[in-house]
């Protein structure tokens, strides 16, 4: 957890309880689908940056998908013009968050292919 009202305090358990908080709501979907006979899905819409306070590795396993918010990544708040949502990294500033390297990102951390929604613009 990060970002945010300049009050927020961030602590390094947040990490770990972010994975177990979805864990419980997973179980108790579960439970409530069981007993009426329901199938219910648990989504998170996910950051771009800043996964080292993600368990990619861990998460994927309670979630039907993960939507990937890759958008945003430029604007009045930007040093310099970038793409709100490039698709491919920008060749001159190859540090520009993309697309295409936020998937490999989740992928990397272990992420399956099939539960990555990418989230555009419109």
């Amino acid at each position: 957890v990060f970002g945010g009202d300049k009050d927020h305090v961030a602590r390094p358990e947040d990490k770990k309880n972010f994975t177990l908080l979805l864990a419980e709501l997973r179980k108790q979907l579960d439970a409530r689908g069981k007993a009426d006979h329901k199938q219910f899905i648990l989504t998170i819409a996910a950051p771009a940056t800043g996964l080292q306070r993600i368990e990619l590795d861990q998460i994927h396993r309670y979630l039907d998908f993960i939507n990937l918010m890759t958008y945003d990544f430029a604007g009045e708040w930007s040093e310099r013009t970038g793409f709100n949502a490039a698709l491919f990294p920008v060749p001159d500033h190859p540090e520009q968050v993309s697309a295409s390297a936020s998937v490999e990102a989740y992928l990397a951390g272990g992420v399956p292919r099939a539960k990555i929604v990418l989230g555009v613009p419109f």
